[in-house]
This record gives C-alpha cells, structure tokens and sequence, in this order.
C-alpha cells in the first residue's frame, strides 16, 4: 500500500491492516470498515468467522478520532450528525474509493471486491458502493443505515447489479430497527437486489447473522478455491 499516495491535498490514504490468503493466491477480496469509535482490528474475527477460502482481507482505519477514546477509536464521520458529519463522510468516502482502486492494482476486479461493514461503516459501504464508477461484487452491511437515500431516487447509473445483504437488531438501542429498514428498503424500491435479516440481538452480530452472511456470499460468488 502506498501511503504517502494522496487524492487531493488534504485527503492520505488509510492505514490498512491487510490479511493475506492461507490458501494460494487470492481471487476475491474483502474490505471490511468498522463501526464509530472502533478501528481496524475490531472486525478482524468477523471476517476470520466467515472462513472464506482464497480470499484476501483489508481493514482500514477510519480517519477521525473519537473523543474520550485515547485515541484508539475511530469515526468515519461525525456522530451525532452534526455540521462536519457531512463534509467528513465525503472525505471519508474518497478515500476509501482510493483504497478500493488501490485493491484493483493488486489484481482483483472490482467484480471480486466486497464492502463489509458494521454500524457506521455499513453505511459507508453502502455510500461508496452507490459512487463507485465500475459496479462491485457485492455489500454487507450489518447494523446500518442507507444515507441520502432521497438523493439516490431518479438515478439512471445506479449500479444495481451489486448484491446486498443488511441485517439488523431487532433490540438494537442505538440504531432502531425501524429507521434502518426503511433506508435499506430505499434501495430495493431502486433496483438492488437486497437479502434483508432480522435477529433478536442488540447492536451487535450474532452467530446465525454471520452464517446467513457465508450462505449470501456462496450463493453471490459460488464456491471459491
């Protein structure tokens, strides 16, 4: 990864935890983005959990610190949404359209790429799949929210093609079940193909949601070796 590469002058790339393959070379690859106040170890048994064969992971760490984290947590965008959330989530999502065309570089098509995220980088999986200029192989976005899904309707470039799996907490108390599938929902009423579960869990991921996310990615991709 080249970190000192930059989009603009304000914007670096991520620094990015990378999980290489056990078995061969890779032919798919997943970036996988934490939820508010985590960082990029945080998800990294999620995607060990998913046992996904030939597959190579990224975590990156979002760009902006968390108060009353020590500086270990980490944001994509301000929360609660306030006056910056907005401007931080573009830079946030130019950056990690930066680092998906970097994964590119490395040999994987954008067709071989998958969004993962929890929480807030649900949403962000989402806000970079829907400003993507080549479609990518599928989203996973547990605990979320769609954003600007009112901004999205009328689109004639939507890639629709892209595959999503969301699911949700039915007890979850800081993202309500009701407003994230509503958002979701936005995108299917678009076009998207959407695989949408309900748990009996709070804002967090249970052992059946990540079997219900194995059998999303076999049925997506198929058998990979």
């Amino acid at each position: 990864m080249k970190s000192e590469r930059s989009i603009n002058t304000s914007i670096k790339l991520l620094p990015v935890i990378e999980l290489p393959s056990a078995e061969g070379k890779a032919n798919r690859a997943l970036i996988v983005l934490h939820g508010w106040g985590a960082n990029q170890h945080d998800l990294i048994p999620l995607a060990q959990s998913l046992k996904q064969p030939s597959t190579h992971c990224f975590f990156p760490n979002a760009p902006f610190d968390v108060s009353g984290t020590g500086g270990t947590g980490k944001g994509w965008f301000s929360f609660p949404m306030n006056e910056n959330s907005k401007r931080e989530r573009i830079k946030s999502r130019e950056t990690l359209i930066s680092l998906v065309n970097d994964v590119q570089e490395k040999g994987f098509t954008s067709k071989e790429i998958v969004l993962v995220g929890f929480s807030q980088g649900a949403g962000m999986c989402l806000d970079v799949m829907l400003h993507m200029k080549t479609p990518i192989g599928a989203v996973v976005a547990l605990s979320g929210f769609l954003m600007d899904g009112e901004n999205m309707k009328g689109r004639e470039d939507l890639p629709t093609e892209t595959p999503i799996f969301a699911a949700h907490g039915l007890y979850d108390p800081i993202l309500p079940l009701k407003q994230s599938k509503e958002t979701l929902h936005t995108l299917k009423e678009s076009g998207f193909s959407l695989t949408w579960r309900e748990y009996p869990i709070a804002h967090e991921i249970s052992n059946d949601e990540i079997g219900d996310i194995c059998v999303f990615l076999k049925k997506v991709f198929g058998t990979t070796s």
